[in-house]
Order: C-alpha cells, then sequence, then structure tokens
C-alpha cells in the first residue's frame, strides 16, 4: 500500500504531502484544482513518459517521492524531472530505470479510469480475470499440450527419418558393411601401426635376439659358461669359508635367471619371420581404418557409435512399421489426455461463468444498468474434439481453444457484443467496478479509481460508494471522485484548492475532518454557496 506520497514543483503544486491510510482515501477538489495531477505523479512512478511541461516554471526540477509498504517492509521510489525533458529514478535511494521502476510499481499501484480499461476490453485478460475468480489454473493443460507436442513431432520426426533412411538404404548398407569388415576397437590404428612395424623390422629383430641368445647361452665363451666356472670357484672357497654361502646363493639365482632369458629370446627368435604377405595385409589394413577416421571426421570410438547408429537407422528402414505404430499410439494417448483436460476446464469455466453473469446482472441492476444483460462466451466442451488439432494438423494451444470473451447488451432485447464496441466509459466504469468487487480476495497493492463514477447520480452513486467502500475493505484504495455519496464513505477525505496570487496559481492538498469535512460535502452538494439544509444533510452523512 501507499502511505505517504509528495509532490514538488509539479504544474500548479509547489510541495504537498499526503498520507494515505488503509481502506478508502478520498481526493475531491473543484474542477482544475489539480485531482488529476495527483493520478499523474502516481502513473509517473509506475515508469509513464515524463513530458518536461510538468516541471513547475523557476523550478530547477519536479520530485515525486512515494513510500510502500510491502508484507510489512518499507520501500522508497522516487522520480525526479528535469525541465530538459530528462528524468532520473530511485529505489530505496538508489539509481534505477524508468522500466525497473516500472516493474516494481506495476504490482504495487492500478489505476482505473475513464481510459484504463485495456485489460478489461482484452478478450485474453477478459478469461484470466475469470479464471482467476474461479480459482482455475491451465497449468494441467498447459503442460498436457506440451506432451502432445512432443508425441507429434516425434511422430513426425521418426516418419521423416524412416522414409529418408529407406531412400538412403543402398548407402547405409555401403557404409554399414566397410564399418562391419573390420573389428573396429579404441585405439586400433595405433596398435596396427606398432605390429606393422615388428613384421617389417623381423629380419633385423631375428638377427639381435639370435646374437643375444648366443652371447648368453649357446655360443663359445657363453655368460652361462662363464658363469658354471666361476661357481667352481666359488663353491671351494665357500667350503672353507661359510660366509661366502650367500654369494654362492645369489650366483645360482643370477645363472637360472640367465637361462629364462635365454629360453625367451630362442622362442623371440623362431617367432620372428619377414612375410611380405603379412606386411601387406597389415598395411591395408592400416590404411583402411585411416581411411574410414579421415572419410567420417572420427576417431575410433566415433567409428563405433556410427556404426551402432547406422544399424538403427538400417533396422528403421527395413521395418519402421513396429516403431511408427507405437509413435502413433503415443500421440493418440497425448491427444486424448489433452482433450480430457480441456473439457473439463471448460465446464468448470462455463459453471463458474454462469453464477457470475448473474452476480455481473444484479450488480449492472444495482449500479444503473437495468436494461444490462451481462454474458461470457465460450467453446463448448462437447466439441472440444474437432478443436484439438488445428487445419494444419497441428495440436491447438490452450490460448486458440480456451478463448473466450465478455459481451454486454446494454438495452433489452439488443444483440450482445463485445465490450469494446458497445460499451460507454461509463458504463465500462460501471462494469469494472462490479468485477472488481468479487476479485476483493485476490486484491493485492493500491487500486486507484480516476473518476469512474462521472455522469452517475442519484441511487446509483450510492450503489457504487457501496461498492467502492466493500472493495477498500480488501485493497487500499483511492478514488478522486465528484460524488457526495462516495466522499460521504471515505476512511479518509483530502480536498485540493486551487489558489491564485500575485499571477501565481498555486495548488494545496488538505486532509478535511468533522466540520471541514461537511463543508466540503455541502459544497458538492450545494456549490460554493451551501443553503444550512444541504449543510445540515452533509454533517447526517458523516454522523455529525
Amino acid at each position: 500500500m501507499i502511505d505517504f506520497l509528495k509532490i514538488s514543483s509539479m504544474a500548479v503544486f509547489d510541495e504537498i504531502e499526503i498520507d494515505f491510510r488503509q481502506g478508502l482515501n478520498c481526493i475531491t477538489g473543484e474542477t482544475g484544482a489539480g485531482k488529476s495531477l495527483v493520478l499523474g505523479a502516481l502513473t509517473l512512478l509506475m515508469g509513464s513518459k515524463a513530458s518536461q511541461d510538468l516541471v513547475r516554471p523557476g523550478a530547477p526540477k519536479t520530485s515525486i517521492e512515494a513510500l510502500f509498504t510491502i508484507s510489512g517492509k518499507e520501500m522508497v521510489v522516487r522520480r525526479e524531472i528535469y525541465p530538459t525533458g530528462s528524468s532520473r529514478c530511485y529505489i530505496d535511494g538508489k539509481l534505477a530505470t524508468a522500466a525497473g521502476l516500472a516493474d516494481i510499481t506495476s504490482n504495487l499501484i492500478t489505476i482505473y479510469g475513464q481510459h484504463e480499461y485495456q485489460d478489461l476490453l482484452n478478450p485474453v485478460q477478459q478469461m484470466g480475470i475469470l479464471e482467476s475468480l474461479a480459482g482455475l489454473s491451465r497449468n494441467r493443460v498447459n503442460e498436457a499440450y506440451e506432451a502432445l507436442c512432443h508425441a507429434v513431432s516425434s511422430l513426425q520426426g521418426l516418419e521423416r527419418s524412416a522414409e529418408r533412411y529407406r531412400e538412403e538404404r543402398e548407402d547405409l548398407l555401403f557404409a554399414l558393411g566397410e564399418l562391419m569388415s573390420v573389428e573396429i576397437t579404441p585405439g586400433l590404428e595405433d596398435e596396427l601401426a606398432a605390429e606393422l612395424n615388428l613384421v617389417r623390422g623381423s629380419a633385423d629383430l631375428k638377427h639381435c635376439t639370435h646374437q643375444a641368445e648366443e652371447m648368453l647361452y649357446s655360443g663359445a665363451s657363453s655368460v652361462v659358461e662363464l658363469l658354471g666356472l666361476t661357481r667352481d670357484h666359488l663353491s671351494r672357497a665357500a667350503s672353507m669359508d661359510r660366509e661366502l654361502g650367500s654369494l654362492l646363493q645369489s650366483l645360482d639365482d643370477i645363472s637360472a635367471r640367465v637361462e629364462d632369458i635365454s629360453m625367451a629370446l630362442r622362442a623371440k627368435t623362431a617367432a620372428y619371420e619377414y612375410d611380405p604377405e603379412t606386411i601387406e595385409a597389415l598395411e591395408e589394413k592400416l590404411h583402411f581404418v585411416q581411411d574410414l577416421k579421415r572419410k567420417h571426421r572420427t576417431d575410433e570410438q566415433g567409428l563405433i557409435d556410427l556404426k551402432l547408429e547406422l544399424e538403427s537407422r538400417l533396422a528403421l528402414a527395413e521395418d519402421s512399421n513396429q516403431a511408427i505404430r507405437q509413435a502413433r499410439e503415443a500421440v493418440s494417448s497425448a491427444t486424448a489426455e489433452y482433450e480430457d483436460l480441456l473439457k473439463g476446464f471448460l465446464e468448470k469455466r462455463g459453471t463458474f461463468a454462469r453464477e457470475f453473469c448473474k452476480k455481473i446482472n444484479r450488480d449492472l441492476h444495482d449500479l444503473g444498468m437495468p436494461g444490462a444483460e451481462f454474458h461470457v462466451v465460450q467453446a463448448d466442451p462437447s466439441e472440444v474434439g474437432e478443436l484439438v488439432i488445428d487445419s494444419k494438423g497441428c495440436p491447438a494451444t490452450p490460448g486458440a481453444v480456451l478463448k473466450g470473451e465478455f459481451l454486454i447488451s446494454t438495452n433489452v432485447g439488443h444483440k450482445p457484443l463485445s465490450l469494446a464496441k458497445i460499451a460507454s466509459g461509463g458504463e465500462l466504469s460501471r462494469i469494472m467496478l462490479a468485477i472488481k468487487v468479487h476479485q476483493k480476495a485476490s486484491q493485492e497493492g493500491t487500486l486507484i479509481f480516476d473518476e469512474i463514477d462521472s455522469g452517475i447520480s442519484g441511487q446509483t452513486a450510492l450503489v457504487i460508494a457501496k461498492r467502492l467502500k466493500e472493495l477498500s475493505g480488501h485493497a487500499q484504495s483511492i478514488v478522486v471522485t465528484h460524488l457526495h455519496q462516495v466522499a460521504s464513505v471515505a476512511d479518509s477525505h483530502f480536498v485540493i484548492m486551487k489558489n491564485a496570487d500575485d499571477g501565481t496559481t498555486i495548488s494545496t492538498i488538505q486532509e478535511v475532518k468533522d466540520m471541514d469535512r461537511a463543508m466540503e460535502l455541502a459544497r458538492m452538494m450545494g456549490g460554493e454557496t451551501p443553503s444550512p439544509a444541504v449543510i445540515r444533510h452533509a454533517k447526517e452523512l458523516i454522523g455529525l
């Protein structure tokens, strides 16, 4: 809610301060005193475009500052407008953009006036109001729509893929055949290159390992032979010095190890065979793997994954019926779910709308529109099945199926038409007020009504006053009015007065109570010089 508003150097205002309170706050005053400027100041705090004409002549800037209370916490917003037309915005003392200011305050202030009915004239917003009052949420419907879109997209993609794969079957078979002609494993190229190096160097390897084996074992003066002679000498020495026994054991271990190495070298020597056919086969296999990697621009793991993908695509190309049948069943199931939720939603909204229209029509009768008939139109729930899929074969959006609109006939026997086509400003204000009263449970922030009582008097004015009073019990309300019936039920009454002095016009505002308030009500009823009877009636209205 708005606790405090300060306006400095704005048009006819030098500096005014208003302490708003919870409940119904009423602003009155003679025509031209500046009542609309107060609302203009609030619209500037909502981020509206600033005009340099607002800056009071001779002043360096216009300043508008407001204190809000939100969930128990206070927030100060300020906007300054300069003679150049530029402006600066502040939120809790920190510089902000006009858009940032609007994001904050648009949820705190709602203005309704002769030109503030876009939400009431927009069918989408109308259904939003109706669904909010009915406690309906489109979340499940939206989720079902997304699920249906996904199912349809999957089916269409599967059908396109199956057709494309059928056309590419020969190419798939060829590519898959290449990949299946060799068993591809990670690191295969490196393994083949290493194996090829071994085969190519087999002659040198055979010579080297043979020479090494002869030096160790089978040749003249081999290591094994020398170790045997060494052992004979060490054995005789150990018979005389037992401490040499451990060295003798170590020498035996070395001899055994040398023999093992010699046996391994003989086996390797026998295995090394220079085979041109093996070399040719390895070279061919290595080049084939390298070509595959270049062709598909990937490594061995990528070739393995590609092989699996091609197998899947070929399977789909050769037998896509089952996969497509399953996808169509998924679409059918998602369509049925979406259709059921849409139908249930429309039924619930329609049931609520019928009772809602009865209440609005009663209120409109009380508000001086006895011949008005308010209607809500929407799709017939029984025909939802024809609407779920649009003419292009795509799932219809929830917004398309759940669209609806408020209609009204303002005279008996006339055909109901949309509010934008038939309702006047005064009629719209009364329709809006009737709806807002029913929205009372969901109101937040501050509601501002700018002369919605224009052109109304008598019993209808009393009903409007009652409705505004009722609404202010659930949300702070500020109303600019010419009706004494409305002003008399306000919880706080502010009067704007215009004074001209030395060629300068200055307007001020003050809260009126008791006799001052009675005299303002008398002025509203009887003009600048009300009769004693009018003054008595004004006092009676506020219990004096």
